[in-house]
C-alpha cells in the first residue's frame, strides 16, 4: 500500500489537531476522539478498527458520488470511505475510478459508468448501487463543467452542455436517489438520508463576466437543494449544498491559477490562499452523518472567507 493511503477499516491520525476534534471532544471519550476523527479525515495510517467517531461515523452507510474520479469528488469519496461509508463512484467510464476503488478497497467501493446528463444513466447508477450494497443513504452529485463565455457568445450547445451537466443531470440524479432512499410507504427513514449537492460561489453571486450559463446552473442547484430540504424533511432526508470557493481543480486552474488574476483573486481571500479538494471533503463528512441531522436546506460556503469580505465585482 502506498504511503498516504489506507483501506477502509484502518484508522488514520496526524500530529496536529483538526478543529473539528475540539467540537467532537465533548461527544465521546478522550481516548478515542481525536484519533477516530482524524481517521475520518484521512490521515496517517493506524491499523486498528475504525470505531468511536460518534455522529461522524458513517459505518454501514452507502454513498453514491458522481464526478468521483478526480478533484473535489475524489476527495469526498475518500473522506466518506475513511469515515466508514461504502462508495459507489460514477463517471463516464468506470475505468476512470479504478484507482479510487483500489485505494478505498474493492470490498467497500464499486465503479459505475454513466453520463450524468442522462436520466436513464442516473437511474441505472442508483439501481446498481442498491443491487451491490443493498441500499442507498447518501447521494453526492459533484460532476460539473463550464464554458466561460460572455452571454452574447453563448450558443445553445454551450448552454445545454453546462446547464445539462450542472443542473439537469443533478436534478434527475437527485430524483433517482430520492426514490431509493425514501421508504416504500412514504414514512420517515430510521436512519437519516443525505443529499449533498455541490454548488459554487456562483450559486449566490454573479462572480465574474463570462459566467452566465454557469451561474444559472449553480444558482439552480442551490435553490433545488432548498426545495428538496423542505419536501424530503418528513422522510428524514436532509439536503444541503456545499459552495466551494476558489479551489484549484482541473475545471478552474487555467482561470484562477495564472497571473495577473491569481494575485488579484488571492488578495480577496482572507485566508490568503486557494483551497484544495481536501479543504472541502470534511464538510461533506459532516453533512453525510448524524451530526447534521438538524441541518437542512443550507448553502455552506467553503471559501477561505471570500464571501465575507469580497468585492469581486470591482475589476473582475
Amino acid at each position: 500500500m502506498t504511503r498516504g493511503t489506507a483501506r477502509v477499516g484502518e484508522r488514520r491520525e496526524r500530529s496536529h489537531h483538526h478543529p473539528i476534534c475540539v467540537i467532537h471532544a465533548s461527544l465521546s471519550p478522550p481516548h478515542r476522539t481525536v484519533k477516530a476523527l482524524h481517521f475520518a479525515l484521512g490521515e496517517k495510517t493506524m491499523t486498528t478498527p475504525a470505531t468511536g467517531i460518534g455522529p461522524f461515523d458513517l459505518t454501514g452507510r452507502v454513498a453514491l458520488i458522481t464526478g468521483a474520479s478526480r478533484g473535489i469528488g475524489r476527495a469526498i469519496a475518500i473522506a466518506l470511505a475513511h469515515a466508514g461509508a461504502s462508495i459507489a463512484a460514477m463517471s463516464r467510464t468506470a475505468s476512470d475510478n479504478e484507482s479510487l476503488v483500489a485505494e478505498i478497497g474493492p470490498e467497500h467501493a464499486i465503479a459505475i459508468s454513466g453520463d450524468v446528463n442522462s436520466r436513464a444513466d442516473n437511474e441505472r447508477a442508483v439501481a446498481e448501487t442498491v443491487a451491490h450494497f443493498g441500499h442507498l443513504d447518501i447521494y453526492v452529485p459533484v460532476a460539473g463543467t463550464n464554458r466561460r463565455k460572455k452571454i452574447v457568445d453563448v450558443t445553445e450547445d454551450d448552454y445545454d452542455f453546462v446547464v445539462g451537466t450542472n443542473l439537469r443531470g443533478l436534478y434527475f440524479g437527485c430524483q433517482a436517489a430520492t426514490k431509493a432512499m425514501t421508504p416504500a410507504d412514504g414514512s420517515a427513514r430510521a436512519i437519516s438520508g443525505k443529499i449533498i449537492t455541490v454548488g459554487s460561489l456562483a450559486s449566490v453571486q454573479g462572480v465574474a463576466p463570462g459566467m452566465s450559463a454557469y451561474a444559472a446552473s449553480k444558482g439552480g442547484v442551490a435553490l433545488l437543494t432548498k426545495a428538496l430540504a423542505v419536501e424530503l424533511a418528513p422522510n428524514n432526508i436532509q439536503a444541503n449544498c456545499i459552495a466551494p470557493g476558489f479551489i484549484l481543480t482541473d475545471l478552474n486552474r487555467n482561470f484562477i491559477g495564472v497571473e495577473p488574476r491569481k494575485t488579484w483573486v488571492l488578495s480577496r481571500i482572507p485566508a490568503g490562499r486557494f483551497g484544495a479538494p481536501a479543504d472541502v471533503s470534511p464538510t461533506a463528512v459532516f453533512l453525510a452523518g448524524g451530526a447534521s441531522d438538524f441541518v437542512t436546506g443550507q448553502v455552506i460556503a467553503v471559501d477561505g472567507g471570500f464571501l465575507a469580505g469580497s468585492d469581486w465585482n470591482q475589476g473582475a
